[in-house]
């Protein structure tokens, strides 16, 4: 298993931000590996909601697993593959100037992908900066 955070500050209130992240939906407008998030059941932004997912060409399930209003959403995706990810998003308010998203991501990778377990946490850090643009830009 591989765990690893990484922290993106936001220039938007937190209430805002945290608005944004629980709709799945828009993760296709600040993730560039997401293509297309739709929601497929539940309400959205809820516990329980579940969004079918393009991610670099193949499906995959996003479902929130718990909400804490306006800060926090703990989510889970691809479960059912060789490459789940849980994760969740703590949002911490930074005054004036927005928001902080300390996003904590697990991995496990099983199969052949076990052999780049050791790797997750540089992947993760690296699609960080994208990541960071594409809320900055969404949020601002």
């Amino acid at each position: 298993m591989s765990r690893c955070s990484v922290l993106i500050d936001v220039a938007a209130d937190r209430e805002r931000t945290f608005a944004y992240l629980a709709d799945a939906s828009n993760q296709c407008q600040w993730r560039r590996d997401v293509t297309t998030s739709e929601l497929t059941e539940g309400s959205r932004g809820a516990e329980g909601a579940v969004y079918q997912q393009t991610i670099r060409g193949r499906g995959a399930k996003f479902r929130i697993t718990a909400v804490v209003l306006n800060l926090s959403i703990s989510w889970v995706c691809a479960e059912d593959t060789t490459w789940p990810v849980w994760g969740t998003y703590v949002l911490t308010d930074l005054g004036e100037s927005g928001t902080r998203i300390t996003m904590e991501v697990e991995m496990k990778p099983t199969g052949p992908w076990i052999l780049i377990r050791p790797f997750v946490p540089l992947l993760v850090k690296a699609t960080r900066r994208t990541y960071a643009a594409g809320l900055q830009a969404a949020l601002a």
